[in-house]
């Protein structure tokens, strides 16, 4: 049987596809449940509502409220995408913070482990890396990033290789307040199920 894998394959798939059902008994199933906490919990978070579309291949996409003046930007590769939130350059004074969600399989290592903070991102615990650095104009740059493994793990995905996706947050500037603030925003970054 040439074909042997792509039967186990589509197997795998559909046993996947049962196991994220609720029971008979009419109970709510734990992805469910998370799905209903995290709706709620998106109706507490401050600032604008940013939707970020799904990687592909069955992958919810991403929420995340930040400060209302932020504008999403959209770098897609070949098998990532990049969500850049900036202010407008009319709004924002010159190297105001930026921050980046990346999505996909080859995120860069860490820029900076000077400074390790603990925080939350996508409702689990991360660890915050970061640090400073001299920019060409002599200013001081504050640099923050985390990753958030596995968030896709558990979902009905069409791609095995969607469960492995990697979210890599990234934030910089030269107004460290600034920073911290986005850092806090950041925490509000979920999964879409609209």
């Amino acid at each position: 049987m040439r074909n042997a894998w792509v039967v186990m394959a589509m197997a795998a798939t559909l046993a996947a596809a049962g196991c994220n059902r609720a029971a008979k008994t009419g109970g709510e199933t734990p992805a469910a449940e998370a799905a209903t906490a995290e709706a709620t919990a998106a109706e507490t978070w401050p600032g604008k509502l940013h939707r970020l579309p799904p990687w592909g291949w069955g992958t919810p996409g991403l929420a995340v409220n930040l400060p209302p003046e932020y504008e999403m930007r959209l770098r897609s590769g070949e098998d990532n995408i990049v969500f850049m939130f900036e202010r407008p350059p009319e709004l924002a004074p010159p190297e105001s913070a930026t921050l980046c969600v990346y999505v996909g399989h080859q995120p860069r290592d860490v820029k900076t482990e000077a400074i390790t903070q603990p925080g939350r991102v996508a409702g689990k615990d991360v660890t915050w890396y970061g640090g400073t650095w001299q920019n060409e104009k002599g200013r001081t740059v504050y640099h923050v990033e985390t990753y958030v493994d596995n968030l896709f793990r558990g979902w009905n995905v069409w791609r095995w290789d969607a469960h492995s996706l990697v979210v890599h947050v990234f934030i910089w500037g030269t107004d460290q307040p600034e920073v911290e603030a986005l850092m806090q925003a950041a925490a509000s970054l979920r999964l879409d199920r609209k």
